[in-house]
């Protein structure tokens, strides 16, 4: 990320009294009601390598792990905001967890190639061109293991009956950042190291409230191949 992207990130996401409150559990709770438990509805296990690209203050995996309680570092977060990995960084050794948090800019994350079980992110690729996005997508597939999945939501762009609603949200979010479809993320994302990619339908959004592009971005275990819409096992 350059450090423009990276400064007007810090400003949307702790840019403000309210904003950093609602980094906090209680507030990543209340603002991401859809999100809340989709670490158990994934059947991710306390064993499992867990990376969350684009942390933030580290709350998101600090709700993880209350439902899962993750075994000895096994999970990891990364944010290119150096003052909000170091906030989720303090939150991850005074709650006494196995957790993890690091500087990276998502575009050259520090790990191995299949390192992780399971990838979220959140709220970062509006912040991202369309090449800085794919290429940020490439080394998240490229940290994770044959068969594992991607849980992506972001921003949506304004639409329906209730637009004028969105619109009188989205005004502090939409300066310098690239709001996006969730079909044109999706084709983003099978272009750029995963085999397939489909809505999750998360829902609902307080805060703010409105819309959200949400998907699955899915590597296929090693036997199974893309054919059309369907997947298929290879034959033999």
């Amino acid at each position: 990320m350059t450090p423009d992207q990276i400064a007007l990130r810090e400003r949307q996401i702790a840019g403000s009294w309210w904003r950093r409150r609602m980094l906090s559990v209680p507030g990543q709770v209340l603002s991401g009601t859809g999100a809340y438990n989709v670490a158990k509805e994934m059947l991710v296990q306390a064993d499992w390598r867990v990376l969350d690209v684009g942390c933030a203050a580290g709350s998101r995996l600090m709700v993880f792990d209350q439902q899962i309680k993750f075994a000895a570092h096994s999970a990891a977060g990364v944010e290119p905001v150096a003052a909000l990995a170091q906030r989720a960084e303090k939150a991850f050794r005074d709650a006494g967890r196995p957790l993890s948090a690091m500087v990276s800019d998502p575009a050259e994350l520090p790990f191995r190639a299949e390192a992780f079980d399971v990838a979220f992110c959140a709220d970062l690729l509006r912040f991202l061109d369309v090449r800085g996005a794919q290429t940020a997508l490439r080394e998240i597939a490229r940290v994770l293991k044959p068969g594992a999945n991607c849980l992506l939501w972001d921003l949506a762009p304004v639409e329906g009956r209730f637009g004028w609603w969105q619109r009188f949200w989205l005004r502090g979010y939409g300066g310098g950042t690239r709001i996006a479809s969730e079909k044109s993320l999706m084709s983003l994302a099978e272009r750029s190291g995963f085999d397939l990619a489909e809505p999750a339908w998360l829902r609902p959004w307080l805060y703010p409230p409105v819309a959200r592009a949400s998907f699955v971005a899915k590597k296929l275990p090693p036997g199974w191949r893309r054919e059309g819409q369907n997947v298929v096992r290879d034959e033999g």
